[in-house]
């Protein structure tokens, strides 16, 4: 059951992930995108393309996330968990602000969403599912 518990709270981020980045793409889509080419701007395909990584990945950390879950919660407390979901989230910060110049305000929608689903909902659904 952890493992299904993960692969619900990946599904959760996926879906959440693939709206949002679908709207920012449509309304404010980014230079690499805009600049592809003058007719045809690309939006729907590499929307389509992070629509499947999206929905192929995110499962598969929430599952991992599950996972590491189960295997230190009879060993630490719960706030190590959400510490270690912290660290996490801040290690990759830096990068993905430099690559999404201009965009603060959904990356850090982004973050929260990451911090609440993998942080918070996942250490709920694995003691629910034990």
């Amino acid at each position: 059951m952890t493992i299904v518990a993960g692969f619900l709270a990946g599904t959760l981020m996926a879906l959440i992930f693939v709206a949002h980045i679908s709207i920012m793409f449509v309304y404010n889509p980014p230079g690499f995108v805009k600049s592809a080419d003058s007719e045809d701007n690309n939006i729907a395909r590499v929307v389509l393309y992070l629509h499947v990584a999206g929905l192929l990945t995110w499962p598969v950390v929430g599952i991992l996330a599950a996972v590491a879950y189960a295997a230190v919660r009879d060993d630490l407390s719960d706030v190590f968990f959400v510490a270690g979901v912290l660290v996490v989230e801040l290690a990759m910060a830096p990068v993905l602000f430099i690559l999404a110049r201009g965009r603060t305000l959904h990356l850090v929608g982004q973050f929260a969403t990451f911090f609440i689903i993998f942080g918070l909902v996942v250490p709920i659904l694995v003691a629910r599912a034990s």
